[in-house]
């Protein structure tokens, strides 16, 4: 178990919605794009390993992660989402628990789930 302080610079924590934890309810596995995973990625398609774990636990994962605009074809609509592979962490995630998103000293992208 690592209890080790992580400081994320720039960073998002986030409460997950039943879509974004439950595989039963979507086949999606994202995040919905709120304004602060904006200042993390920017507008660009990009794609990232992300390291994924849960805080005070020694599951970890890594995962290919992609931040795309789904509505890159409406003028008037504007909707982004963070793609994720399926893995060990986020296949214990339910909705209400919260994750912490962002980028360490390293330049690490990382994801924590608090349960």
């Amino acid at each position: 178990m690592n209890n080790k302080p992580v400081l994320l610079e720039p960073a998002c924590l986030k409460t997950l919605t039943a879509v974004e934890a439950h595989p039963n309810r979507s086949n999606q596995h994202e995040f919905n794009g709120v304004a602060a995973l904006k200042t993390i990625f920017g507008t660009d398609k990009s794609k990232h390993v992300g390291r994924f774990s849960v805080r005070g636990s020694t599951v970890v994962d890594e995962v290919t992660v992609t931040w795309y605009e789904s509505r890159e074809s409406s003028p008037t609509r504007s909707e982004y989402r963070l793609y994720f592979q399926t893995n060990a962490v986020m296949a214990l995630a339910v909705a209400g628990d919260d994750i912490l998103i962002g980028l360490d000293k390293r330049g690490v992208l990382n994801f924590i789930l608090m349960k």
